[in-house]
């Protein structure tokens, strides 16, 4: 029975297939073996030092993060957002990458540049690029709070859960005003990055939760573009070359007759 739990404390914590592997590795050896004191004691040792190891080594933490937004008046736009708003979790190593900047320039890629665009940085970025060093971990949106806040008031709450390899040590959140990037536009959004929390994945046995994290503003305005797929750029030169041959075909019957 022990061992039973301690295969699922490794399989919930490990929070990926390492977990999974040392939690049948346990089960195996339990089904050779038997279900002793003395067996389950040696195993509970090692499985807790498997563990740590794990999650040391940051092979693999599951991250939890409570973000709320609750404006005077129920008016998200008071920090230039709306239902559905795209959020972005993301992630580094303090001892490989720096923090990130406070402009666009130190957030994202540049993608292009927008001639008639209207604010002093008319370059295009990249929505879904990363400083150097840094990794997108999850994506979200602003929804609605499924019950209302103690005064009765409607605000807003989004949860996100996800699993991720390590190492990293630093987390910050990017909103966006826009709910969505179309492939091959031009957006002109408000954006905005939050402070940076630090954390340690080891001190919790691999499970970091981040509560509350609230009231995080899009402040910023620049011009967005997503850079298609390879698959979708091949879509396009074939669907363009489709239509360009189907034209001059069109032409040489017109021109036979």
């Amino acid at each position: 029975m022990v061992l039973k739990g301690v295969t699922l404390l490794i399989e919930l914590h490990c929070a990926g297939k390492q977990g999974m592997i040392f939690g049948k590795m346990i089960s195996g050896f339990q089904s050779l073996f038997g279900d002793g004191r003395k067996l389950t004691r040696i195993f509970v040792a090692g499985a807790l030092c498997l563990l740590g190891g794990l999650v040391s080594s940051g092979l693999a933490f599951t991250m939890e993060i409570d973000l709320g937004w609750n404006p005077a008046g129920n008016d998200l736009s008071l920090y230039n957002l709306q239902e559905g708003s795209i959020i972005q979790i993301i992630l580094y190593d303090s001892t490989q990458a720096s923090p990130p900047g406070s402009d666009a320039a130190n957030n994202f890629d540049v993608y292009g540049y927008y001639p008639e665009g209207v604010l002093l940085d008319n370059n295009v970025y990249d929505p879904y690029s990363v400083p150097e060093g840094h990794v997108m971990a999850y994506t979200d949106t602003v929804q609605v709070a499924p019950s209302p806040d103690g005064n009765g008031n409607t605000w807003w709450r989004t949860v996100p859960v996800f699993s991720i390899d390590g190492p990293y040590d630093r987390v910050y959140i990017r909103v966006f005003e826009v709910t969505d990037f179309p492939e091959g536009e031009v957006v002109l959004s408000y954006w905005g990055v939050s402070d940076v929390v630090s954390f340690d994945p080891s001190q919790s046995f691999g499970y970091v939760f981040i509560s509350p994290w609230d009231n995080i503003e899009a402040d910023k305005r620049n011009y967005f573009e997503v850079i298609p797929e390879p698959g979708t750029t091949a879509l396009l030169i074939l669907g363009g070359t489709g239509l360009w041959a189907a034209t001059r075909r069109r032409r040489l019957k017109s021109n036979w007759e």
